[in-house]
C-alpha cells in the first residue's frame, strides 16, 4: 500500500514537471491551464483503460439487429485503472484546489 500512494505521488509530481516545461515551450500559462490538462489527461487514461459502456452497447446493437435471437452479456463499463490514473487524478485535485484559491485570492 506503501509502496501504491509512493509511485502515485511520484507520478504526479512527473505530471505536474512534464506540463510546466510544455508551459515554458509552447509559451502558455501553466497556472490557467494546469487543471484542465490534469482534467483531459485522466479521462483520456480512464478512457482507454476500460471496456464496455456506450460504444461496446452500440456496436452489440449493430451486431445483433440481423439476428434477433444472439444477444450479448451485460456490457457495463469496467474500468482497469493503476498508479498512473491515479496520479492524473491526484493531478487534477491538487490543480483544482490550487485554481480555487488563486481565484479567491485574486
Amino acid at each position: 500500500m506503501k509502496k501504491m500512494i509512493g509511485m502515485t505521488i511520484a507520478i504526479a509530481i512527473i505530471i505536474a514537471i512534464l506540463v510546466w516545461v510544455t508551459s515554458i515551450i509552447f509559451s502558455f500559462p501553466f497556472l490557467g491551464w494546469n487543471f484542465f490538462i490534469g482534467l483531459g489527461l485522466s479521462f483520456i487514461l480512464f478512457f482507454f483503460n476500460s471496456k464496455g459502456g456506450f460504444f461496446t452497447k452500440s456496436s452489440a446493437l449493430e451486431a445483433s439487429s440481423g439476428d434477433l435471437r444472439y444477444t450479448y452479456g451485460n456490457n457495463d463499463i469496467k474500468a482497469n485503472v493503476g498508479v498512473v490514473f491515479y496520479g492524473s487524478v491526484l493531478y487534477t485535485s491538487v490543480c483544482l484546489i490550487h485554481m480555487i484559491i488563486l481565484y479567491v485570492m485574486d
